[in-house]
C-alpha cells in the first residue's frame, strides 16, 4: 500500500472497536485496575448512555499517585489508597477532548496528533462512542509486522 493510500484509509478500517471504558461514577480505584490488568494507556469515560465525557490516561494516574508510590513506601500506599478510592473518573478525566468520526481519513488522525501532545482519539458517532484510534494503530497499519 503506497502512502496516498494509506492515508485516505477511513478510521473505521483501523480503529479498536473492542473498548474497556469506564462511567463517570466509577472510582480511580477501577480506571487502575483497567489499565492495568488491559494493558493499556488510555479509558474512555462515558454516561449511561454511551456517549464520551472525557478520557483518562496512566499519565493522570501516576500524576494522582502519592509521591512515594516509585518506592513503595507504606506510607504512600495508604495515601494512595485514599485518593484512589475518595476520587471518580469524572474528578480527574480531560474533557477537552478532540474526536474522529468513522469515515474521517488517518490523514486527518495523524494531524491531529502532530498538532497536540496526547496519542489516542475517541472515534464517535452520533456523540456515541463507537472506537478509538492512536498513534500505535497508525504505526500498525503504516509498518505492518509479517
Amino acid at each position: 500500500m503506497n502512502t496516498t493510500q494509506l492515508l485516505n484509509l477511513p478510521v473505521q478500517d483501523v480503529m479498536t472497536k473492542e473498548l474497556i471504558t469506564v462511567h463517570e461514577t466509577d472510582l480511580m480505584a477501577t480506571v487502575e485496575e483497567l489499565l492495568t490488568s488491559h494493558k493499556i494507556n488510555h479509558i474512555p469515560v462515558i454516561d449511561e448512555d454511551g456517549l464520551i465525557k472525557g478520557i483518562l490516561t496512566k499519565n493522570d494516574l501516576m500524576l494522582l499517585k502519592d509521591w512515594g508510590s516509585k518506592l513503595n513506601l507504606k506510607a504512600s500506599i495508604k495515601a494512595n489508597y485514599q485518593i484512589l478510592h475518595s476520587n471518580t473518573a469524572k474528578d480527574k478525566m480531560s474533557t477537552n477532548i478532540i474526536t474522529v468520526s468513522p469515515t474521517d481519513n488517518l490523514e486527518h488522525c495523524a494531524k491531529i496528533f502532530r498538532d497536540n501532545t496526547f496519542h489516542a482519539l475517541p472515534v464517535t458517532s452520533d456523540g456515541a462512542l463507537v472506537g478509538m484510534i492512536t498513534t500505535y494503530d497508525l504505526l500498525n497499519v503504516a509498518y505492518p509486522t509479517s
